[in-house]
């Protein structure tokens, strides 16, 4: 994977889950950021380039699915990973983040030992795009 590829941003409220997901990743080699709002994620996106980001798609005031749109009218984040990440497992969910720009979903409590395969092959799925 490239330099970029190996940037990620977990955008959570809940921070058991970013240390989830933050311990995870950087055990796999990834650079990982953490915000715990949309608005915080936009001023890191801002101010830095990721490859790939895990969104909580639930977040306080602006939620993660309003996120994923804005980043996705935005040509700049055409190429950035976007994985939707929630506790909810209802088949509307999945298709309202796919329908909002989201490349994946997964769901919590994260299945820790698929996740960073998981994550390989999404990013390699998306790479030409």
């Amino acid at each position: 994977m490239t330099e970029l590829e190996l940037h990620a941003l977990v955008v959570d409220d809940t921070p058991l889950n970013l240390k989830l997901l933050g311990t995870l990743l950087t055990a796999n080699g990834f650079h990982v950021e953490t915000a715990t709002s949309a608005e915080a994620a936009l001023k890191l996106l801002g101010a830095k380039r990721f490859g790939i980001m895990f969104l909580d798609i639930r977040l306080p005031g602006m939620d993660g699915l309003a996120l994923a749109r804005q980043l996705r009218a935005d040509p700049l984040y055409k190429k950035l990973v976007i994985v939707a990440v929630t506790a909810s497992a209802m088949k509307t969910d999945e298709a309202s983040a796919l329908a909002a720009g989201c490349d994946a979903f997964v769901t919590k409590p994260i299945n820790t030992r698929a996740l960073v395969p998981f994550v390989v092959n999404l990013i390699a799925r998306c790479r030409d795009r």
